[in-house]
This record gives C-alpha cells, sequence and structure tokens, in this order.
C-alpha cells in the first residue's frame, strides 16, 4: 500500500457516549482537580494541530463545563447507534475542512495516562515508516490512539454499531507499526476503574 504524504494530520477526539455502565458522563469525571475530558483538550491543544471533538450524550452539559480552545465541535446525533456513528461523524467533518487531509489519529476521552511524547511517536513513527496505520501497543493487547492514513477512510466510513477502528487495524496486519503505551489500558468504563484511578498516588 503507497502512501503520499503531505502535512495535513487531524486529530479526532471521540467523547460522544452516554457512559451507560459508569451512571455519570466519564468525560466529566474529576480527577486531578480536571474534568476528564479536559485533560486531554488540554493535551491535545499543546500540540497545534488541527483538532475535532465529536460529542453527542450530555454534549451542552459537556460544553457548559470544558474549554475546547479552537476545536472543531462536531455534534453526533446519532451518537446512541454506536461508536462507529462518532467515527464516521468526525471523518466527515475533518474531509469537509479539509478534503485533501492526509490522515487522522483517532482518540478516546477515557485515557488519562496518555501524554504528548505517546502521541509525538506514533506522528514520528507514520513519519519514519511507510505504514498506513500506526497503533497503540498496551502490552498483551492494543488499541487507540490510532493513526489512519486516508487510504484507509473508506474501511472507517463503513463501521456499523459498536465495531471501533480496532476492526480496521485487524483488516491489515501486515500494515501496522507500533508506539508503546503500557498504562493504555486504563480507561474508565465503571465506577470501580474510576476508584482504581483515583487511587492510584
Amino acid at each position: 500500500m503507497s502512501i503520499n504524504k503531505s502535512n495535513t494530520i487531524s486529530l479526532i477526539l471521540l467523547a460522544a457516549g452516554e457512559s451507560s455502565r459508569l451512571g455519570t458522563p466519564k468525560q466529566l469525571l474529576l480527577y486531578k482537580d480536571k474534568y476528564l475530558l479536559q485533560h486531554t483538550l488540554d493535551l491535545l491543544h499543546n500540540l497545534n494541530m488541527q483538532m475535532f471533538v465529536v460529542v453527542g450524550a450530555f454534549s451542552e452539559q459537556i460544553l457548559g463545563k470544558v474549554d475546547t480552545y479552537n476545536a472543531i465541535v462536531v455534534q453526533n446525533r446519532d451518537w446512541n447507534k454506536g461508536l462507529a456513528s462518532s467515527i464516521r461523524a468526525g471523518l466527515e467533518h475533518v474531509l469537509k475542512s479539509n478534503p485533501d487531509t492526509e490522515a487522522v489519529i483517532l482518540l478516546l476521552c477515557d485515557q488519562p495516562f496518555l501524554t504528548s511524547n505517546i502521541l509525538l511517536n506514533i506522528l514520528e513513527k507514520y513519519k519514519d515508516t511507510s505504514f498506513p496505520i500506526i497503533h497503540s501497543n498496551y502490552g498483551e493487547v492494543s488499541g487507540p490512539p490510532t493513526l489512519f492514513h486516508r487510504s484507509l477512510f473508506p474501511y472507517l466510513m463503513e463501521l456499523e454499531g459498536a465495531q471501533g477502528a480496532k476492526k480496521v487495524v485487524d483488516l491489515f496486519p501486515d500494515q501496522v507499526a507500533l508506539v508503546d503505551f503500557f498504562y493504555g489500558t486504563s480507561d474508565i468504563d465503571t465506577p470501580d476503574d474510576y476508584q482504581q484511578l483515583l487511587n492510584i498516588p
């Protein structure tokens, strides 16, 4: 798979879910005196890249409490149809903003140990290789953040329901380069997950 490289890479932050297992919007959980979503927004803002934030459930409440900086806010009216709808909504707005976008990085709002270095490593790995997918290695498993070259955009647009971008990663195992993110499994889906996060010094 050949890659045409320019320098237009956008960030898509997925924050539209209803946090059904948690019982409260995970985007607005407090961690180190900041909302969880704000931690990620602050981090991404410092990268000086074009950023899209996909919101859906609780969007009015969330947008009233977090600083989205100069991000483009995408309202996903179909958020209750699953994660695939948020990926599609984000990507549609990216391409509407710049049809020549070269690649996107998909991120979640509930990875408190994400750092700018991990994202910079993803960009560096992409620059140094010919791989269209740069994926995060958690150790025994893998997950986002994940960079996708535009050649994979049609596959992302075809995702349905609760399917995440990992399905596209799995379609092209020989086209994936990995970047280490050993605390990537620390996401917040349940009250126990949140309590464990709060217990970390």
